[in-house]
């Protein structure tokens, strides 16, 4: 399971999220197919759940979902965005 730290502010904005990590004191913009999977992950989430989402909410084939989610999900590992259980 995949959910993002607590210790992220953020906000919506024009389609896209803005954040803060308060640890690291690091600003981040994330474009609206990211911000999409970034609300999911308020709650404990899979990858392959945020795959099905890109797919339907923005018509992507199934391979290309997961690859682009793998991707995302990589840089907020590096970034320290995620708690993953």
């Amino acid at each position: 399971m995949i959910r993002r730290r607590s210790e992220v502010i953020w906000r919506p904005v024009d389609g896209r999220v803005v954040g803060l990590d308060l640890e690291s004191s690091t600003y981040f913009s994330l474009n609206p197919s990211a911000a999409v999977l970034w609300e999911r992950l308020a709650d404990d989430a899979l990858a392959g759940e945020l795959a099905e989402v890109l797919e339907r909410e923005f018509g992507l084939d199934a391979d290309r979902a997961r690859a682009d989610v793998e991707a995302f999900l990589g840089e907020l590992r590096a970034a320290g965005l995620l708690v993953e259980s």
